[in-house]
């Protein structure tokens, strides 16, 4: 199906659920929307829905569910024993009630400290990744941005995944593409989503056929490239609204709208206010399947 400029559809999933069948349902209609509906526009929340709870946080996980997202982003990184936590900057100084890089801390000692929202000291503990996953599983699939060094720590990562029984809930992020043939020949099962920096890349990705989505930059969009590569093939194209976007519908201005404007044929779309994204493309789909009635 070729997705049409302007047309949206919006995937209402149930947020509260009585049984383990009805949510594993939420995560397979994610899936379904996603392989065969392909004008429908997915939102994920970047670091957790963390407007009112700390970015990274279990608690992110699950206001991003209540949001209504589809996909909840969270950064992995590495301690120095080996264990997979969720935290965005090399140090975790920003973001907790400590001070120090990740990679020099043991779980024990990051397990002493809380996490911080808006400068204040919270109840809230930095999560492992299996514990992020185990939150978030039959709610909503998880893009991993993966920041820990090395593809040993990929592997490992991509075994607990396995282990946990969560491959179909991941959207794995490369910010080098040319990881992909390793990664997808270790577990073909996870889902890869490289970043294609520029229209060269976006083509190596396309012809490597190891993945249906790939994150793009605004820096080298157009209308007929993606009309194109879309036409061709069903793919997923991610872009952000962070930044510029993001903050003018903050500020109460129409900053969504020029988004699609500018680049219609994004599919996917990471934002730090899921609530308002989610609220934006159902009101979109509303207004324009009554329009083509």
């Amino acid at each position: 199906m070729k997705p049409k400029i302007g047309l949206f559809t919006y995937l209402l999933l149930p947020v509260t659920v009585a049984s383990c069948t009805m949510q594993r349902a939420r995560v397979d209609n994610i899936w379904k929307r996603y392989h065969h509906e392909p004008q429908a526009v997915l939102v994920a929340a970047h670091r957790g829905a963390h407007v009112s709870v700390p970015e990274n946080s279990l608690a992110s996980i699950d206001r991003a569910v209540e949001a209504g997202a589809h996909i909840v982003e969270l950064d992995v990184r590495q301690t120095k024993d080996g264990i997979f936590v969720l935290m965005h900057d090399k140090s975790i100084d920003r973001t907790t009630t400590g001070t120090g890089k990740i990679k020099e801390k043991t779980y024990e000692e990051l397990s002493q400290i809380r996490l911080v929202h808006e400068g204040e000291p919270t109840a809230y503990r930095i999560p492992t990744l299996k514990e992020a996953l185990l939150r978030a599983k039959d709610r909503i699939l998880v893009d991993i941005d993966f920041k820990a060094e090395g593809m040993q720590a990929r592997f490992d990562a991509y075994r607990q995944i396995a282990d946990l029984g969560v491959t179909d809930h991941i959207i794995f992020f490369l910010y080098d593409y040319t990881e992909m043939a390793a990664l997808h020949a270790y577990d073909p099962r996870i889902k890869i989503m490289p970043r294609a920096y520029n229209a060269n890349q976006l083509d190596s990705i396309i012809k490597s056929d190891l993945t249906d989505i790939v994150h793009i930059d605004d820096s080298y969009y157009d209308d007929g490239l993606f009309r194109d590569i879309t036409g061709r093939s069903p793919i997923r194209i991610w872009a952000n609204a962070l930044g510029v976007p993001d903050k003018a519908e903050a500020a109460g201005e129409d900053g969504y709208t020029k988004l699609f404007e500018q680049m219609p044929y994004i599919n996917v779309v990471q934002t730090d206010f899921p609530e308002k994204m989610v609220e934006f493309v159902r009101r979109k789909a509303g207004s324009e399947s009554t329009l083509t009635k």
